[in-house]
């Protein structure tokens, strides 16, 4: 049986897909992250509220783009797992 992800694992995913692509829309997240569109909308409310995302909206598009906070905390999630994983941990 396969391990349910945490959320702070989809988080991290969220945040590196958004990092790494330009224009991102909600579907290329879905698709990516593989997360359901009511549980990416809880964890995009609270990313937009802690200010680690942003929504940009043009017309009827909208894209999401990540904040200088939200690269930090990239970061800094980085080293965490790789800490972890050298302790054999998953993160």
């Amino acid at each position: 049986m396969k391990k349910k992800r945490s959320e702070s694992r989809i988080v991290f995913e969220i945040l590196s897909i958004i990092s790494k692509e330009d224009n991102c829309n909600v579907s290329l997240i879905l698709r990516r992250a593989n997360v359901s569109y009511s549980k990416f909308k809880e964890i995009e409310e609270n990313l937009v509220k802690k200010k680690l995302i942003k929504k940009v909206t043009n017309g009827e598009k909208s894209v999401y783009e990540i904040t200088k906070e939200g690269r930090e905390f990239l970061k800094e999630w980085r080293k965490f797992k790789r800490l972890m994983e050298m302790y054999g941990f998953e993160p």
